[in-house]
This record gives C-alpha cells, structure tokens and sequence, in this order.
C-alpha cells in the first residue's frame, strides 16, 4: 500500500498516545462529610478503580477508541494501491450553437448538456484522458489528451454562441483526434446523425418547443420615407399571436400585432420611417422557447456620390456607362497629368502617369506594360470570344461574351479572374496596398464589349464594389462571420465598436484585417478617420443565425453506437473509501459499547 500524504497521517497518530493518557490519568476523589460510611463501602472496589496511575487494564472502549484513531490516521494518509486498472479516453464534442440555447428542457438545451458532461468527467477511473472540441461555424480544439480537471474548467466556462456548427469541420477534427488519442467520441448536441458515418455515441437534448424567428429586415428608399419589411417564420405546431416592434435609431416607431402561423412565413410592413434613419432594429414578443432570434439588427448608410475622374481620349461608351451610377460624380479629361488628387476612383483608358495618384481606387484600361501594378504579357489575337466567369464575386458576370481582336494577358498574385479567353486572363480585379484596383487587358476598341448590354452592367458591378451603397460593404452579417469591410480611400485609421462596446483596430495596416469578434447579435459601427481627422461612422448589424438553428423540433433518428475498448495502464487505486467505512463501523460499535456500560 501507498499513501499519498503520510506525514499528515503520521500527525494524527499522535492521538493514540492521547487515548492511554486519559485511561491512565483518572480523576482524584474530593473530600466529603457524609452521616455513615456503610454505603460507601460496597463501592470501595469502584473508588479503588479510579485511582490514577494504575496498570492498564483490558478495556474494550479503549481498544476501539485505539482502533478508531489508526483508521483516521490511515484515512487522513490517501492510502491507495498500485497496479493495472483499465481507463477509456474520451473525445467529447459541445455542440455551441444557437439552437442550444433554447429553453424547452430544464434550464437549457446546453445547460443539460454541460451537465451531463461533467458528470461523466467527474465519473471516470483516474488515468483517463479527454480531448475537448468546441462545436461553433469554426470548431476548435480547446483541449487536447488533457486531464479531467483541466476539461471540467473549460466546460464551466463555456457558453453557446449565435451561430451554427460547421459539421465538415468537426468531423474532421473529431475523427483526428481520435486517431491521435484512440478512445470513444461523445457529442452532446440537439440533434441525430450530424456526424454522419462517423462512430460517435450522441447525448442529445431537444423538447420540440415552439419558436417564431425574425428571418429578414430589408428596407428600400420612397417617396414618403423607408419602405420596411420584416419577416417572421413560425416554427411549431399551433398558430401564436405575436407583437413586432421596430425601433428606428434605438427609439421605437411602431408596434404592430400579427399572427404566427405554423410553419410558414408571415411579412409586416412599416412605412414612413425617417431617411436620415441610420439604424434599424426589430424585436418580436412575447418570448418564446428561444429568445436569441426574436430580434434582428441593420445599419443603413447614406449613400453618396464619389467623384471619379476619367482620363480618355474621347470614350464615349465609357463615359456613358460610368455616368449611370447614381454614386458617381464623372470629371473627364482627354490631357494626362502629373500629381493627380481629390477623386475616389481614377479611370486611366491606355495611358498611365509616371506617378501614380496616391488617394482612390484605379481602374486600368489596357495598360502599358511595365507598368508595375500588372503584368502583362505580349499582345495577341484571340479567335475565341471573352466570356465572363461566375462565382468570382461581381454579380452577373457570368453572363458576359463578346469578340475580341487582339489583347494582352494579365497576372497579378493579388488579383481575382472574372474575364477569360483562350485560357488567358484579360479582366481581373482586387486590393493592393489598401487600394482597390480593376484592369481589363484589352483597348475596348478593339472589341464589340461597348456594345453588349453586359457592359454597362459590368462597370455598374464595379462601381458597386468600388463604392459599396452603406460604405463598409455590408448593412448585415451572420454571428461568428469573418466579415471583409471596405474603407474609403482616404481612410487613415479604422476601428470597430462592437455591440458590447468594444474597440477593434482593423487599419492600419492596409488592407484592412478581416473582422472576426462578430460572435455577439447586435449593431456594430465602423469608425474610419482621414488625414483632417475627419470621422465617418457607418453602423452595420449582426445577427443571430436563424437558418437551420431556429427549428427546435428533433432532428434525425437515433442509431445503435458502437463503443470503443478500454486500455490498461499502470495506475493507482484508491482505497479511502473502504477505509472511512471501516472507521464509520468502529465509531458504531464504539458507540453502541458505550452505551452498554452507561
């Protein structure tokens, strides 16, 4: 046998010495007058018995009282024994989505769940080890072959987030783990089958409550103030009586009372809502099994024009396609000049300075070559035509095909494809520097481009992403989103205020860092501030996310699991347990013993 602290056990043997004191030092008798000694003389033998410093004698009191103190002595040693013991690891998966946060079982779906957790922490044989992946839109690993200890503060700490779980993700990171660690996977979430063919036993917690979530906020421009439109979706099985009330820069500006039907959508309308409004934000009572939906944030920018300079030779096809956004405010100039400055987006067609401006963004019309910004490769002829590429982030350029006679090709490690023929990049665009850059390889001369419809479309699409219509390029995004903000081009400095009210620097340097801290639902407002220190502030909401989160009904069907094998190891078996049993029958015996004999 071992014992873990032994000194404190060899402390507490000092009350057996304690124990035969007081047996051999008995009280001393006190001096009394009494009328007659007969009486006292049949308990001479008693009286005898008390006086101190006499011989031990056998004392069955005294021998348990011994033995009571050698166990709690023992007890207090950690005694326990060495040898073999079998132990299973675990890798343990917390589903941390938004559908965890429902209330249809007792206190919460994840608050059943780190429950369950920590009894099972708390229940394994000493040994074990356990791996801990945080399932969120990005898993992590937040322990790896770590102790129980370690594992229960990270559970005890944790909390569900506003957005989904990335389920690709996690069984990746689940069956490598596994590999890594061997040992059985457990996941506690809300519903079966996630992991698909993965082996895992599944602890899952859902009550099928009622829910009605706030799907969509959109908002267009007329005549007698914003249009507003919120879209609620009813998930449950009886039709509810809901209130929805919009508030307009954080004031209230109406309440309407709808009916919720059973799965399907119901649309409210607000009309008249202030332009000059800058936030937007919905609330829908009363609450429900889960409250994180019930609400939706949006930011809303003015937008305004950007002065674009345009320097060409006399493109009238150019001019006019540049002329149909609302945002642009076109100078024109045929005369190429030295330190150019004061526009947001500077259009070169065929030329270039030797000094290229240093605000704004550039869009480069077949440029000449070593030029520093872009490679380009010999002029060609192509005999096929350019077709646009989807998917590459400008909407409707898949669309794009026209002849072209002769170009040159284009590269750029920053850059993005969305024009192509024969193989060969004529278009693509993309941030260098902090500075957005379009180039078409190509004289728009030299091809019928000007006169397909897709043209206008396409410089359109440009100056979209140019100038995105509320500044930052978003007015909503999804909790727990990466989100790429785009910043004037006079920006110096720009931070974030998040909805806890936070202050995040995302500039400089440039580009711009991707946002990442959009875990908490609310309206953030990104801060940009140019060389006068002149600041723009352009609120943007982030949301819940309610697609595929806000069904709280039992998703899959439950499978047979497979268990994984145990291992041994060289380990320690505690004995406390049996000894505090012992030492409870002793004081029992001890006790029924003393009252006996009193």
């Amino acid at each position: 046998m071992h014992f873990a602290q032994p000194l404190l056990g060899l402390l507490a043997l000092l009350a057996v010495p304690i124990i035969l004191l007081m047996y051999l030092l008995k009280q001393k008798y006190k001096e009394k007058q009494v009328p007659s000694l007969y009486l006292w003389e049949k308990v001479l033998t008693q009286t005898k018995a008390q006086e101190p410093w006499q011989k031990l004698r056998k004392n069955l009191l005294m021998f348990l009282q011994i033995a009571a103190a050698l166990l709690l002595a023992l007890a207090l040693s950690g005694p326990y024994l060495m040898g073999k013991i079998q132990v299973r690891d675990y890798i343990i998966g917390l589903d941390c989505s938004l559908s965890m946060q429902a209330k249809d079982v007792e206190k919460s779906r994840f608050d059943a769940a780190k429950a369950d957790l920590t009894e099972l922490l708390e229940n394994t044989a000493p040994g074990s080890r356990f791996s801990l992946v945080m399932l969120t839109d990005t898993p992590t690993l937040a322990v790896s072959g770590g102790e129980k200890d370690v594992v229960l503060r990270m559970v005890e700490n944790a909390s569900p987030t506003a957005g989904g779980v990335n389920w690709e993700e996690a069984k990746s990171l689940l069956s490598a783990e596994q590999e890594a660690l061997g040992g059985e996977i457990v996941v506690y979430t809300d519903g079966y089958g996630n992991l698909g063919t993965v082996s895992a036993t599944e602890q899952v917690y859902a009550g099928d409550g009622e829910n009605t979530a706030v799907t969509l906020l959109s908002h267009t421009a007329q005549e007698d103030g914003l249009y507003v439109m919120v879209r609620l979706h009813h998930y449950g099985k009886s039709d509810q009586e809901k209130t929805v009330t919009l508030y307009a820069d954080g004031a209230a500006f109406d309440t309407k009372t709808v009916t919720a039907v059973a799965g399907t959508d119901t649309d409210v309308v607000f009309r008249g809502v202030p332009e000059e409004t800058k936030t937007l934000e919905v609330r829908v009572s009363p609450e429900d099994a889960l409250t994180a939906d019930n609400s939706r944030f949006a930011g809303l920018a003015a937008a305004k024009q950007q002065k674009v300079l345009l320097v060409s030779e006399s493109n009238l096809f150019l001019e006019k396609a540049l002329s149909l956004s609302d945002q642009v405010e076109l100078y024109q100039t045929d005369t190429l000049q030295e330190n150019l400055s004061g526009y947001s987006l500077y259009v070169f067609d065929g030329v270039l300075p030797e000094t290229m401006p240093t605000d704004g963004h550039w869009l480069l019309i077949n440029p000449p070559s070593g030029n520093g910004i872009v490679e380009t490769g010999a002029e060609q002829e192509f005999a096929a035509d350019v077709r646009g590429l989807a998917d590459r982030g400008l909407e409707n350029c898949g669309d794009i095909s026209f002849a072209l006679a002769k170009g040159k090709p284009l590269s750029a490690s920053w850059g993005t494809a969305f024009l192509q023929a024969e193989g060969q990049t004529l278009g693509l665009y993309g941030e260098t520097n902090g500075r957005k850059v379009a180039v078409l390889g190509f004289d728009l001369h030299d091809s019928d481009f000007p006169l397909q419809t897709e043209f206008p479309i396409l410089l359109y699409r440009l100056m979209e992403w140019y100038f995105p219509a509320n500044g930052s390029g978003v007015s909503q995004v999804t909790a727990g989103e990466q989100v790429s903000l785009s910043l004037l081009p006079t920006t110096e400095t720009a931070t974030v205020m998040t909805a806890a009210g936070k202050e995040i620097s995302i500039a400089p340097p440039f580009p711009p860092q991707t946002l990442t801290e959009t875990a908490e639902p609310g309206l953030y407002t990104l801060r940009e501030t140019d060389s006068a220190q002149n600041v723009t502030e352009t609120p943007f909401g982030v949301n819940a996310k309610t697609e595929g989160e806000s069904d709280l009904s039992l998703r899959g069907e439950q499978t047979e699991q497979t268990q994984s094998t145990t291992k041994e190891i060289q380990g320690s078996r505690s004995v406390l347990k049996w000894v505090l049993l012992l030492l409870l029958v002793v004081l029992l015996v001890e006790w029924q013993v003393n009252c006996r004999e009193h």
